[in-house]
């Protein structure tokens, strides 16, 4: 299995060093673990995230541990990157500066409130289910619109506490995998729903079943932010995946597709 999404100290919310992050992956029997830490460049959540200047030595140090560990490991390096539509030009500026192996977009923001913390309104049970589903179905569609990133991260975000999408936000994560599948991207399957409150993984194992059936690609993350945490519920996953019809994951490499076999 591969591990697609791990993050680092340098977010300021997670532990542990990049090498404790590569073995715990060794010992886990992954063949490939890839940081993709957060980049963020709205003042909300500016605090959770590195700093643009720190972009070279994150991805100098993660090359680092790749010529280190080779013969048991490989190890890449891209950015999650918190989509902004008034950033997107220093989104690419980033993006095109760095040999990245894979870029990733996801939405934690709806009007200046990161809604996926449990100290937001939403987190704790406030603000109305289906308004909240609706801004964040349109930033999303907003995001699909450019294509500086590979990969959209934990899709279905907002069920993260037990609040759980109705139909006609349903219908909008259909017609978005639609999109997502005429643009050719790919969509992560996040293990670290299942960790939380919704105990689900993202996407849902439905949203799954139709990626599959468009043909969509699909990478695995377990958006570990400690050590131990580096491939949590694969086996859960590598169920999920095979119950929706894969039999390959998908990997980066220097922005290039590979496929893994599950």
């Amino acid at each position: 299995m591969i591990d697609y999404h791990v993050h680092t100290s340098l977010c300021n919310h997670a532990t542990g060093s990049m090498e404790q992050y590569v073995r715990a992956a060794i010992t886990k029997g992954l063949t490939t673990i890839c940081f993709l830490d957060h980049l963020t460049f709205q003042e909300v959540g500016r605090y959770n995230a590195m700093f643009p200047w720190e972009v070279p030595m994150y991805v100098n140090a993660a090359r680092r541990l790749d010529r280190q560990y080779r013969d048991q490991i490989s190890v890449r390096v891209g950015l999650e990157i918190d989509f902004s539509p008034a950033h997107v030009d220093r989104c690419r500026e980033v993006v095109n500066a760095f040999d990245l192996d894979v870029v990733g977009s996801s939405v934690h923001f709806l009007d200046g409130e990161d809604v996926v913390t449990r100290q937001s309104a939403w987190g704790c049970g406030e603000r109305n289910a289906d308004e909240i589903y609706a801004k964040y179905l349109d930033v999303m569609e907003s995001m699909l619109d450019y294509d500086y990133f590979d990969v959209v991260c934990h899709f279905d975000l907002p069920k993260k506490y037990s609040r759980h999408p109705s139909a006609f936000a349903v219908d909008g994560f259909l017609n978005l995998l639609e999109k997502i599948g005429a643009k050719n991207l790919a969509v992560e399957l996040n293990t670290s729903g299942l960790s939380y409150p919704v105990r689900e993984a993202f996407p849902s194992p439905p949203l799954l079943d139709r990626c599959a059936q468009l043909r969509i690609p699909v990478v695995t993350g377990s958006d570990a932010h400690s050590p131990e945490t580096v491939g949590r519920d694969f086996d859960k996953a590598r169920d999920l995946l095979k119950e929706a019809g894969y039999r390959y994951l998908t990997g980066f490499s220097h922005r290039q597709r590979e496929s893994v076999a599950l």
